[in-house]
């Protein structure tokens, strides 16, 4: 896809309220560990009152562990993985992964939203405590002592609502994601687990010691039970509940192999200057295919060489650094773009496939700000080569198979030719030039062609590069991309179903993707359909669920920066 299209995905997503709130650990006992970036690894947590950042995560192993909040508390029981995705004044949203968790939210204001987001559903929390359990099938559970919740499936379920409230002392649980969710009134048990206290170092013969102080809320909570009886609540019959407005991404949907795919999407403010859109694509089973479509079928450079898969994930990340801090309060985006002193220092769009941590195919684009053009640009220079004058903003690539451990170095704009007076197409980190990054490299593009269709949303690209612009070795290879508008069954799009459809764009969002795959080829007289590196693709989906608006309330500043 083009510069536009990654800067228009990017801007959609852009837009929150950076008024933080605090996540601290108050405490924890056993096994702990603490990832400061979706791409970082884990480190053993070592002391509390540690500050959780957006984009943070903790988990434990044979462990617990207590977050405060705020007012509110989180409690982590063993083998549970935790996301802090934004912790503001008026958005609190997080990620439970896997495991099990209890929530007790207090000082919560009307216009705020906590929210915890499993693989399957969204729940908006509005009381007190509550019980969640999840895992990375989709499998989960929430129960509700006292409060309510709202929950929005990330993708409608064949049967029943979408939208809906979870009153109190009521429990839902869902077994298989393809059928339909059960309710039922909270058991004794569940009671007692959720009244008892979780603090990680409290001894287990004290945990249900507060239970004797909490007898007058079991009391109430029974009397609201009979009272909803009495008026004869059908629990099965839920109030539908049109979803508040906010900015947060998901979704569950068919790729065009007939892969069910999970999508999410997190904005993480890396530091006062940085804004990182992280994309994660989940697939349980990756179906093997020789070519995708019958379009590329007839194509050298589009045969797929990797198999069957499981478990495959796929990231895509972009990331953007200012030369000023980013306004946390969303009124100022408006006036902060449009100032003529603020622009980006640099920007890069990556995808990964991480189905092999040690070997991590990836494919990659940076941009540098050019002060005297007033632009970015992706040229030579973005790794540190003076650019000729014949080579005036041929675009560069970046791509590889390397360590998990080098992809950050990628992402956030941490490297650089190895030798940058006789390039060789070899990348080093630029903050210890002796550290190379492994397995990866770069071209310079040398010439492309592109199929498209007149009437179906599809764009064939064949671009060939020369290895670290080096027209000595003259090593050449070849970037080959589809790239298709699917809808959420799968199916291509028309263009007649976008232009003359009559819906609006934000429903237009919602009921489309883009699917994107890409393979590195080899030269040999053209696009080959042997792979230069190893039989591997990045397979990514991207959606724009959040109002289109949003870009448009931008788009007066950004559109300086747009090429």
């Amino acid at each position: 896809m083009g510069r536009k299209i990654y800067l228009i995905f990017f801007i959609i997503f852009f837009i929150r309220n950076f008024a933080f709130s605090d996540v601290l650990v108050s405490d924890y006992a056993g096994e702990v560990w603490v990832r400061k970036s979706p791409l970082g690894t884990w480190e053993e947590l070592k002391d509390k009152n540690i500050k959780l950042e957006d984009g943070f995560a903790i988990k434990t192993g044979k462990g617990k562990v207590k977050l405060a909040i705020d007012k509110s508390s989180v409690w982590l029981k063993e083998n549970t993985a935790f996301e802090i995705e934004s912790a503001s004044k008026f958005l609190n949203a997080f990620g439970l992964v896997y495991g099990k968790i209890k929530a007790s939210i207090k000082g919560i204001s009307p216009r705020s939203r906590f929210s915890i987001k499993t693989i399957t559903a969204v729940c908006g929390i509005r009381g007190t405590d509550i019980m969640m359990e999840s895992d990375v099938d989709g499998k989960m559970s929430v129960d509700v002592l006292f409060g309510e919740v709202e929950f929005t499936y990330l993708i409608p379920p064949k049967e029943g609502e979408r939208n809906f409230i979870i009153p109190q002392g009521v429990s839902l649980k869902i077994d298989d994601v393809e059928k339909p969710y059960n309710i039922s009134l909270i058991t004794q048990e569940k009671e007692i687990e959720i009244l008892s206290n979780w603090d990680p170092n409290v001894k287990e013969e004290e945990r249900m010691e507060s239970l004797i102080e909490k007898e007058k809320d079991k009391i109430s909570l029974k009397k609201f039970i009979a009272y909803s009886n009495n008026m004869g609540m059908e629990i099965n019959n839920f109030v539908y509940k049109e979803k508040e407005a906010d900015f947060e991404a998901g979704r569950t949907l068919k790729d065009i192999n007939g892969n069910t795919v999970r999508i999410d999407q997190r904005l993480i403010r890396n530091d006062l200057n940085t804004i990182q859109l992280f994309n994660i694509i989940k697939r349980k089973d990756y179906k093997s295919y020789d070519y995708l479509t019958d379009y590329s079928k007839n194509v050298s450079g589009f045969k797929y060489n990797g198999g069957s898969l499981k478990d495959r994930v796929d990231i895509f990340a972009i990331t953007f650094n200012f030369n000023k801090e980013v306004p946390k309060n969303i009124g100022e985006w408006q006036s902060f773009f449009d100032r003529k002193d603020v622009h980006p220092e640099w920007a890069t769009f990556v995808s990964a496939n991480l189905i092999d941590l040690n070997n991590v195919f990836f494919i990659g684009e940076a941009y540098k700000y050019i002060e005297n053009r007033g632009e970015l640009i992706n040229n030579t220079e973005v790794v540190g080569v003076t650019q000729n004058t014949n080579e005036r903003d041929n675009d560069v690539i970046l791509a590889g198979k390397i360590s998990k451990n080098y992809l950050n170095d990628i992402v956030m704009y941490n490297f650089s030719e190895k030798n940058t007076n006789n390039p060789t197409g070899e990348l080093v980190r630029k903050s210890d030039p002796n550290v190379d990054i492994s397995g990866s490299f770069w071209g310079l593009k040398v010439s492309k062609d592109e199929i498209s269709d007149k009437d179906l949303f599809y764009q064939l690209n064949r671009t060939k590069y020369l290895k670290g612009a080096n027209e000595t070795q003259e090593e050449y290879f070849y970037l080959c991309q589809e790239n298709y508008l699917i809808s959420n069954d799968g199916s291509i799009r028309k263009k007649n179903d976008i232009f003359s459809s009559g819906k609006s764009v934000s429903d237009i969002i919602k009921e489309n993707a883009i699917q994107s795959v890409n393979y590195i080829k080899k030269n040999e007289n053209g696009p080959s359909n042997e792979d230069y590196i190893g039989a591997y693709n990045t397979d990514i989906i991207f959606i724009g669920d959040v109002p289109f608006s949003i870009f448009e309330n931008t788009s007066r500043g950004v559109d300086r920066w747009k090429d």
